[in-house]
């Protein structure tokens, strides 16, 4: 008997719950001091990923505005450099009344910046832009570098804003000689007027042959966005020459900036004057008399 009350006292001893288990201690069968600890390592996680991500984002701001400014700034740089394909094309045609030369290989500056150019002596439109009421504008439709004075122009079209509803008229006159001949007529002898019209005006050439001198006035109010167009004996499109083209291209560290300048060849004369007086007697002011031959 003795034996079995050890016996059965042993087994009771074996059947007793830990004090684990009754629910203290990190060992929780629920689990929820596990779940506890897993919530804040993750809630971590997404506050540095959130951190890193805010700096990356910030940090490509910085660096975009950086590469923006530095290629604003050799923008510049480049435009300058056009500009001064630019002026060396004026200077020769202005100071030295040569027709300036394409440049293909680049020209280096102190700076390392470089430019080329592209010149053409003839254009497809003759961008006149706002002609002030009885102010001039002229072109000349021949080429003075050419050997040739046969220049294929049948008519002149022209275009513009009417600033008035329909008011303004464009008085036109063409002064034209032979190569190395006299003088055909004077300067007023082929003027024609011409009211506006949304299709544009038609100025017609007499003579191919001939040079000429195109003037354009306006009159009643000004003249706004003016384009001259040139079309050859059949009618169809071709360039005016007298005008200079320069577009200049500038470079410096992979930025480009492009110029373009038009003007023309020679400088005209019309517009420095309100008016010229033609007569075969003298000019004399007062009682002297006039002599005439």
């Amino acid at each position: 008997m003795p034996f079995m009350h050890r016996q059965i006292a042993a087994t009771g001893l074996g059947r007793r719950t830990p004090h684990a288990s009754a629910g203290f201690g990190p060992y929780r069968r629920d689990g929820r001091a596990g779940s506890q600890r897993g919530t804040v390592l993750l809630m971590a996680l997404l506050i540095m990923s959130g951190v890193v991500i805010s700096s990356m984002g910030v940090g490509s701001l910085i660096v975009s505005s950086l590469q923006q400014s530095r290629s604003l700034d050799n923008g510049i740089v480049a435009y300058y450099a056009a500009e001064t394909g630019v002026e060396e094309a004026l200077y020769a045609v202005r100071h030295q009344d040569t027709l300036p030369s394409a440049v293909s290989t680049p020209k280096t500056l102190s700076n390392n910046a470089s430019w080329t150019r592209a010149v053409t002596n003839r254009e497809s439109v003759v961008y006149a832009g706002t002609i002030n009421q009885d102010s001039v504008y002229e072109i000349a439709l021949y080429d003075p570098d050419a050997s040739t004075s046969l220049q294929n122009i049948g008519n002149l079209m022209i275009t513009w804003t009417d600033s008035c509803s329909g008011c303004t008229v464009a008085q036109t006159s063409l002064v034209g000689w032979k190569s190395g001949g006299p003088v055909l007529w004077d300067p007023n002898a082929a003027v024609n007027l011409y009211t506006w019209s949304s299709a544009g005006v038609s100025v017609a050439v007499p003579d191919p042959t001939r040079l000429y001198r195109f003037r354009i006035s306006a009159k009643n109010a000004a003249m706004q966005n003016v384009q001259i167009r040139a079309f050859d004996a059949n009618g169809l499109p071709t360039t005016v020459p007298g005008r200079v083209r320069v577009d200049a291209l500038g470079t410096f560290n992979a930025n480009t900036q492009k110029l373009t300048a038009t003007l023309p060849r020679s400088v005209p004369l019309s517009g420095i004057f309100d008016f010229v007086v033609f007569s075969e007697c003298s000019l004399v002011k007062g009682g002297s008399s006039i002599a005439c031959p």
